[in-house]
C-alpha cells in the first residue's frame, strides 16, 4: 500500500490554482467558437469578422471602464445616455470639419467631464452610486432631444474616416486601438498603486479609509478615468455613420454591466481582472451575430445573453462559497483526541 506522502493536496491545489473563472470562460469561448464553425460556416466571413471586431474594440474599451468602476463597489447605469451625449458632441464639432485627431481628446474630455460629475454625486452628496447614475441617465436622455432635433446629419468624410477609411492590415483602427488600450489596463491593474487602492476600496471602504486611503478620490479618479474610456467608445459608434441620433448609446450600459460580470468580477466589488472582462466581452460581441447565423430570432440574443451571464454568476458564487468554507475550515483550530 503506497504511503501518502503529502503531495497529493499540494497537486491538487496546484491544480485549482489554474482552474479560474478566466479558464473556464476562456474554454466555453473555444466551444462557442467551434460549435459555431460546424453550425453557422457563415460566421466566418471576412465582413462578419471585421463587424464582429468592431463591436467587440468598443464594447471592451467601455467595459473596462465600467470594470474599474465595479471593483469600487459602484457601478454606473447612465453610461449608455453618456455615450449618446458624447456622440451628439461630436457631431457637432465634427460637423465643422474636425478630425479625428481634435474628435478623440474632444470625446474623451466630455466623458471625463460627465462622469466627473456622476462621481461629485456619489462621493460628496452620498448618494448610492446606482439611484446616481439612474437620475444622471435620465438627465443626459432628457437634455439631448432639447438641443437637438432628433439628429445631426450630413457629416463630412473626416469625421467618419476612423471607421471607414482607417484600417492596419485589413483591420479596423478601433482594434489596435482595443488591443493598446486592454494592455495598458492590464499592465495598470498588475503593477500600479493605484489598483491596489481599487480593490480596497470595493473590498472593505472603512477599511481602506482607516488605513489612510483617500476613498472619495478613488472613486472620482476611477470614474473618471472610465468616462475617458467611455468617450472612446463613442468616439467609434459615432464615426460609423455620417448621421448621429440622440439615442445611439441607449441601453448600452447594460451590456458593459454583462461583460464585466461575466468576466467574474464581484459585482460587490473588490475583485475582477481584465482579463476575464476581455473574455466576457468577446462573447457577448459574438452573440449577437451569431444567433443570425444560426437562424435564431435577433429578440432572443438578450435573452441567451441574460441566461449565460445568471449561469455565469451562480457558478462564481459557488465557487466563492467553496473557497471561503476551506479557509474557514484552514483556519479552525486542530482538535485533538476529541477535543479542541
Amino acid at each position: 500500500m503506497p504511503v501518502a506522502d503529502g503531495t497529493e493536496p499540494v497537486r491538487r491545489k496546484n491544480i485549482r490554482r489554474y482552474l479560474t473563472t478566466e479558464f473556464y470562460l476562456f474554454l466555453f469561448l473555444l466551444l462557442l467558437l467551434a460549435f459555431l464553425r460546424v453550425f453557422a460556416g457563415g460566421f466566418y466571413t471576412q465582413n462578419n469578422v471585421m463587424s464582429m471586431l468592431n463591436t467587440f474594440s468598443y464594447m471592451l474599451i467601455a467595459s473596462i471602464g465600467m470594470n474599474l468602476i465595479i471593483i469600487t463597489s459602484n457601478i454606473d447605469v447612465s453610461t449608455g445616455a453618456l455615450i449618446s451625449a458624447v456622440c451628439i458632441t461630436l457631431a457637432a464639432v465634427g460637423k465643422l470639419g474636425v478630425g479625428i485627431w481634435g474628435l478623440l481628446p474632444v470625446a474623451m474630455l466630455a466623458g471625463m467631464a460627465l462622469s466627473f460629475v456622476n462621481a461629485l454625486f456619489i462621493t460628496k452628496m452620498k448618494i448610492p452610486a446606482i439611484v446616481a447614475t439612474l437620475a444622471t441617465s435620465q438627465i443626459f436622455a432628457g437634455v439631448l432631444p432639447l438641443v437637438v432635433a432628433g439628429s445631426i446629419y450630413d457629416l463630412p468624410a473626416s469625421f467618419t474616416w476612423l471607421s471607414f477609411d482607417a484600417k492596419i492590415h485589413g483591420f479596423p483602427a478601433s482594434v489596435p486601438m482595443m488591443l493598446i488600450i486592454a494592455a495598458v489596463a492590464m499592465l495598470f491593474m498588475r503593477f500600479s498603486k493605484f489598483s491596489k487602492k481599487l480593490y480596497a476600496v470595493g473590498n472593505n471602504m472603512e477599511g481602506a479609509r482607516l488605513a489612510g486611503i483617500d476613498v472619495n478620490r478613488v472613486i472620482i479618479r476611477a470614474y473618471v478615468i472610465a468616462g475617458a474610456l467611455f468617450g472612446i467608445t463613442a468616439t467609434i459608434i459615432a464615426t460609423a455613420s455620417q448621421r448621429v441620433t440622440t439615442t445611439m448609446g441607449s441601453g448600452m450600459e447594460m451590456k458593459f454591466i454583462a461583460a464585466v460580470v461575466l468576466g467574474g468580477t464581484s459585482i460587490s466589488g473588490g475583485s475582477g481582472k481584465i482579463s476575464g472582462t476581455i473574455i466576457g466581452a468577446l462573447i457577448l460581441a459574438i452573440i449577437a451575430p451569431a444567433t443570425n447565423y444560426l437562424g435564431i430570432s435577433s429578440d432572443w440574443s438578450n435573452a441567451i445573453m441574460g441566461a449565460i451571464i445568471i449561469v455565469a454568476v451562480v457558478i462564481a458564487a459557488m465557487r466563492y462559497v467553496r473557497v471561503r468554507n476551506s479557509r474557514e475550515a484552514a483556519a479552525a483550530p486542530v482538535k485533538e483526541g476529541g477535543r479542541v
